[in-house]
């Protein structure tokens, strides 16, 4: 799949994201390994087109049985079931977590199944919702066809006992009765038919989110998208591989297809609610998770550790290297700085 490159402009915002918690426009002199200068500029994505992934277009739904009344996705990891009739999204992670998403209107009807996007249509507010489940995780897509359709929807999240929603420097979370984040949720976002973004942000209220669209404006349809993710990384797939290289070896992580969409939303489309991606939460998770590996502890010495983690967040900001199929973390190259290694494009020389 082709994806779209990002202007230098934007590429430079993404890695300085890494070191500052106000988002600063900045310019790679040098993008051979020169360092990043950056001054006082406010840089952000403003059209789909900057992005690395289509968010609308690129994004692969999980494989599923359809059961005629829903569809059933059941992963080593997951599982998931979207009802035809409610509307709602059952999820259940790998540790039992589980929660029901679904959007509050009874007027919404089942449409049709369209190859894994379950489509709900209320014919007279004129918007639909597209229920889907990816790869650690899942999302509703809202599709606002008029000036007539609602501006705020509701999301009832049916939570189990000790769980509860928690907002945290403009980002939102499900957690357990530990304070554990479960869930992730991803940044609000919505574009216009012209695939300009537009304001957009959540109110939390007891156990459900509004997301509410500021949209003034006669480019419809206009698309919005809640996005939930909970596991990050693929253990099973992830493994060393002794061959690579001549026999020098590499560590292939396999991300989710929820993560790199939630990485992409976060870090690309907004300010006011980012602080430094490698101090995020949902890249503590994923860090976790890596280096729990079977396989990293026994070929990952502590020595190489940072370099290491260096690569993997620079996998995660770099437009070049997130949608790749597997994030490849080499020991044996040389302990570069975060900076130098991101201007590698995360293979340091």
């Amino acid at each position: 799949m082709q994806k779209k490159i990002l202007s230098l402009t934007l590429v430079a915002f993404l890695i300085v994201s890494f070191f500052n918690s106000t988002i600063i426009n900045a310019e790679v002199n040098d993008t051979s390994g020169g360092d990043i200068q950056s001054n006082d500029e406010v840089v952000t994505a403003t059209n789909m087109e900057d992005l690395p992934l289509d968010l609308l277009e690129d994004i692969e739904v999980s494989e599923y049985d359809d059961t005629g009344d829903s569809i059933v996705t059941e992963e080593e990891d997951y599982s998931a079931e979207i009802d035809f009739e409610s509307n709602s999204i059952d999820f259940t992670d790998v540790n039992g977590n589980n929660i029901e998403v679904s959007v509050e209107d009874e007027d919404l009807e089942f449409k049709e199944n369209n190859d894994g996007s379950i489509v709900f249509e209320n014919k007279e507010e004129n918007y639909q919702v597209e229920n889907q489940i990816l790869d650690g995780g899942f999302r509703q897509l809202y599709t606002l066809e008029s000036e007539v359709s609602p501006k705020e929807i509701k999301i009832d999240i049916d939570l189990e006992n000790g769980q509860y929603l928690k907002e945290e420097d403009g980002l939102y979370y499900i957690k357990n009765e530990n304070g554990e984040t479960i869930y992730n949720i991803g940044k609000p976002w919505a574009v216009d038919s012209k695939g300009n973004f537009i304001d957009t942000h959540y109110t939390l209220k007891d156990n459900a989110i509004y997301q509410n669209i500021n949209y003034t404006g006669n480019s419809y349809p206009v698309k919005a998208d809640p996005l939930f993710c909970s596991d990050t990384i693929n253990n099973t797939s992830t493994k060393w591989n002794s061959s690579y290289d001549g026999g020098k070896g590499t560590f292939s992580v396999y991300t989710r297809t929820c993560t790199k969409a939630y990485i992409t939303a976060n870090w690309a489309l907004g300010i006011g609610t980012l602080g430094a991606i490698s101090q995020a939460s949902i890249m503590g998770d994923m860090w976790s998770e890596v280096t729990a590996d079977a396989d990293f502890k026994k070929h990952i010495s502590s020595s190489k550790r940072g370099r290491i983690k260096d690569q993997f967040i620079c996998h995660a900001a770099n437009p070049l290297t997130i949608y790749k199929s597997s994030w490849n973390l080499e020991p044996w190259r040389p302990d570069k700085s975060l900076s130098a290694t991101y201007a590698k494009a995360c293979n340091p020389k």
